[in-house]
């Protein structure tokens, strides 16, 4: 749906859209199950707001006939909302076909789904702390935010000990987080080994990005 107000700013446009759009609702009301009297209620503002516009209008007016236009345009402006609100937004009679012809937004009823995520992770490891790793994830292309649009966050995947790990099979997955840092401990037997670790970000459907371009190591201190 688009969040721009529907209804138009100008006295003059809102006057002829308020008229197209009740021209439409009059004539539909009957199969939209809308009580005609609704509609006729909202019919005697326009033709009052009509009226004072017309008013304002001539080179004659005085400052009375600018204020009774205000006045007239906030009361139908406020009844249409409701009335809109009440009987077309959500109305499965008022198709989103109709709803363009009387000027009116069209909502999206299916919510838009999460793009995949195309950044690569960039990692670092500080092992400063006995047996602790802190890990810092943050976004590879998009330099200064911690994470792309559409990630809620992302995973570690490591390798423990032994030589750098050569296939997929040798990675094992590690934890998620949503932010950054994450932290691991090691047990004692673990110190003095060193851990291979790679990245990615999971966006909001859990569709995972692509691996971090480079892999990262730090000793078990």
């Amino acid at each position: 749906m688009n969040n721009q107000d529907y209804i138009p700013q100008s006295d003059g446009k809102f006057l002829e859209w308020v008229k197209i759009l009740f021209t439409y609702v009059d004539a539909h009301a009957s199969a939209w199950n809308i009580n005609p009297n609704e509609v006729a209620l909202v019919e005697t503002l326009i033709a009052a707001y009509d009226a004072a516009y017309a008013k304002s209008e001539d080179p004659n007016r005085g400052r009375a006939d600018v204020i009774a236009k205000d006045e007239a345009r906030d009361t139908l402006k406020h009844a249409v909302r409701q009335f809109v609100k009440e009987h077309l937004t959500y109305n499965s009679a008022v198709t989103d076909e109709d709803r363009r012809h009387m000027g009116l937004p069209v909502h999206d009823t299916k919510p838009t789904p999460a793009p995949p995520i195309t950044d690569m992770p960039i990692g670092e490891v500080d092992f400063s702390v006995h047996q602790r790793h802190t890990l810092r994830v943050k976004a590879g292309k998009l330099t200064g935010k911690a994470k792309p649009e559409h990630a809620k966050g992302f995973e570690v995947w490591r390798k423990v000990g032994g030589d750098p790990p050569a296939t997929d099979s040798d990675w094992v997955y590690a934890g998620f987080s949503s932010r950054s840092p994450m932290v691991i401990d090691y047990p004692l037997e673990d110190v003095g080994k060193t851990v291979y670790y790679r990245f990615r970000w999971m966006n909001t459907r859990n569709l995972p990005g692509p691996w971090s371009e480079s892999i990262i190591s730090a000793v078990i201190a």
